[in-house]
C-alpha cells in the first residue's frame, strides 16, 4: 500500500493528487498488483495461461526460432492452454539462445508495445546473451521495482546509496556520483530524497569513507561486497547509525552472509532475485522473508536434470517464461541458476514461494598485502579488440596471492606476443603485477551450482 501521497500535476491540488500519465499508469498497475498477489494459486495460474496463450501465438507467428522449434517437435497451440502443454515445449538453454541470435527476435512487433532497445547480459555466466526490450517491458520493470519499495514501506524522503558495478571511470572514488532523486522508479511518482552511487571497484577503506560521508538511510550492493565491508568496518570500529535497510542484489545471499550483514550494519536486510534478461523474478516477502515469484510477469519453473518439475524442497534448474516481452520472447529459458520451491507462504499471498536460491557468487581478489577487493576484469570484448582473435568464454582464477590463471575459449590460441598484451591489460585492471598464466580450452564448465563464475579465488581472505 502507498505510504505517501503521489505528486500531483495540478497546481494547488495536492490531496487527493492528480498524477500525470506516467505516474497514473504505474499507480494503476500497483492497484492491480495489490489485488493479484492475494489471489489463490489456481486463479493466478489461470491468468498466467491466458497471457501465455497470447505470447505463444505471437512467438510462433513472428519469431523464426520458435517457428522452427514448434515445427520440429510437431507442437500446435491448443485453444485451452494448460501447464502440461507448456511442459511439452523444449527447454531453451543458454547456448541455444546465444546461437539463435537474431532468429529469436520478432519480425512483427505490435506497435503499441512501444520503442525497442537492445541489450546484452554482462557475460558473468559465460558468453553474453543478446535480447531486446520494449517500452512495455520497461513499464513493467518499473512496476515490480516499485512493488518492492512499497512492500517494504521504504521512506522515499530518506537517502539512498548504491555501491555496485559501473563501467570504468563512472561513479569513481572518492566522490562517486550524486543524484537529486531516487531515480526513475520513484521520482516521477513521489517526492524523494537524494541518492548517490559508488563504483564497487573502490577499495574497502574508500567505500567506508564514502558511506560515512554520505550517511545513507538505505544501501544497495552485492552480498560479497557487503560482507567484506562489515568485516572491515568491525576491525576499524566504524558504524553507520543512520542506516535502516541494506538491499542485496546480483548474487546469492546465504543465511550466513545475511546474518553477518544484518549484525554488522545493525539494519534490516532485503534481497532481490533478478536477471538481466527478464528483470525481477522474485521479491522477498515483507512478512516472512521468503521469496515470492513475480507471477504477473513471469512463469518460473524448477526442473530436475530430466526436465521434470521438482516438488517443494527439491533443488533443480530454474526456467523462466517471460509473459510480456514480445520483442525477444523467452519461453522455458534456462537462466543457469539452481533453486528450491517452498510451501505456500504464511503471509497469505498466492504468489509461489522460492525457499532457497543456490549459486551466483562473486569472489573477491586477494592482494599480497592481505587487502581484498572486488576484481575489475575489464569490458567484454577488450581481449578480442586487443588481439583480433574472437573470444567466446572467459574465466579468471586466482590460485595464490601472486598467480592468476586466465581460461580462454577463443577461435585460436594466442601467441606469446598476444599473451603479453593481455597480461599487461589484466595487470592494469587487477591493480597488481600478478603472474598471469593461460589455458586455452574448447569449453569452460559451469560450477556445481549451475552458474559460470567469471572470477574464482582459491585464496582465503
Amino acid at each position: 500500500m502507498l505510504n505517501q501521497l503521489p505528486l500531483s500535476r495540478i497546481s494547488g491540488s495536492t490531496f487527493p493528487a492528480i498524477p500525470d500519465a506516467h505516474a497514473s499508469t504505474q499507480l494503476a498497475l500497483q492497484y492491480q498488483l495489490e489485488s493479484s498477489q492475494w489471489w489463490p494459486a489456481e486463479v493466478l495460474i489461470q491468468h498466467q495461461l491466458k497471457q501465455l496463450h497470447s505470447l505463444l501465438q505471437h512467438a510462433v507467428s513472428t519469431v523464426p526460432y520458435y517457428q522452427q522449434l514448434f515445427k520440429l517437435h510437431k507442437l500446435s497451440i491448443p485453444n485451452a492452454l494448460t501447464l502440461e502443454f507448456l511442459q511439452q515445449i523444449p527447454i531453451s538453454n543458454r547456448s541455444a539462445v546465444q546461437s539463435a541470435d537474431n532468429q529469436l527476435a520478432s519480425i512483427d512487433l505490435p506497435a503499441d508495445h512501444g520503442a525497442v532497445e537492445f541489450s546484452t547480459t554482462s557475460g558473468s555466466t559465460g558468453r553474453p546473451v543478446k535480447f531486446a526490450r520494449t517500452a512495455l517491458t520497461q513499464t513493467l520493470w518499473l512496476a515490480f521495482a516499485l512493488r518492492d519499495h512499497l512492500w517494504h514501506a521504504r521512506d522515499f524522503t530518506g537517502k539512498l546509496c548504491a555501491i555496485r558495478w559501473f563501467p570504468a571511470g563512472v561513479a569513481s572514488p572518492p566522490a562517486g556520483a550524486h543524484h537529486p532523486t531516487w531515480g526513475n522508479i520513484v521520482a516521477p511518482i513521489f517526492a524523494s530524497g537524494q541518492s548517490a552511487s559508488l563504483n564497487v571497484v573502490a577499495t574497502l577503506p574508500q567505500q567506508i569513507a564514502w558511506l560515512m560521508q554520505e550517511k545513507p538511510d538505505y544501501l544497495v550492493s552485492f552480498p560479497s561486497n557487503l560482507v567484506a565491508l562489515c568485516h572491515y568496518a568491525t576491525t576499524q570500529n566504524i558504524s553507520l547509525p543512520k542506516l535502516l535497510e541494506v538491499r542485496t542484489i546480483g548474487e546469492t545471499l546465504t543465511d550466513q552472509n545475511r546474518s553477518i550483514i544484518q549484525q554488522g550494519f545493525n539494519a534490516k536486510v532485503v534481497d532481490i532475485y533478478s536477471c538481466e534478461e527478464a528483470g525481477y523474478l522474485a521479491l522477498q516477502c515483507p512478512e516472512s522473508g521468503h521469496y515470492h515469484v513475480q507471477s504477473e510477469n513471469v512463469i518460473l519453473e524448477i526442473v530436475d536434470k530430466n526436465g521434470q518439475a521438482c516438488p517443494p524442497g527439491k533443488a533443480g534448474q530454474v526456467l523462466i517464461t517471460t509473459l510480456h516481452n514480445y520483442a525477444t520472447p523467452l519461453i522455458r529459458y534456462e537462466v543457469g541458476d539452481i533453486a528450491t520451491f517452498g510451501e505456500p507462504c504464511t503471509c497469505g499471498r498466492g504468489l509461489p514461494v522460492i525457499h532457497k536460491i543456490h549459486g551466483r557468487k562473486r569472489n573477491r581478489l586477494i592482494l599480497p598485502s592481505g587487502e581484498n577487493i572486488f576484481p575489475y576484469l575489464g569490458e567484454h570484448g577488450e581481449i578480442t579488440r586487443a588481439t583480433g582473435v574472437k573470444l567466446h568464454q572467459f574465466q579468471c582464477i586466482q590460485h595464490t596471492v601472486q598467480e592468476v590463471e586466465l581460461k580462454l575459449v577463443m577461435d585460436r590460441d594466442l601467441t606469446s606476443e598476444e599473451q603479453a598484451k593481455i597480461t599487461i591489460l589484466m595487470q592494469q585492471h587487477l591493480g597488481y603485477p600478478f603472474q598471469i598464466t593461460y589455458s586455452f580450452l574448447s569449453d569452460i564448465a559451469r560450477s556445481s551450482t549451475g552458474k559460470f563464475e567469471e572470477f574464482i579465488s582459491h585464496v582465503s581472505a
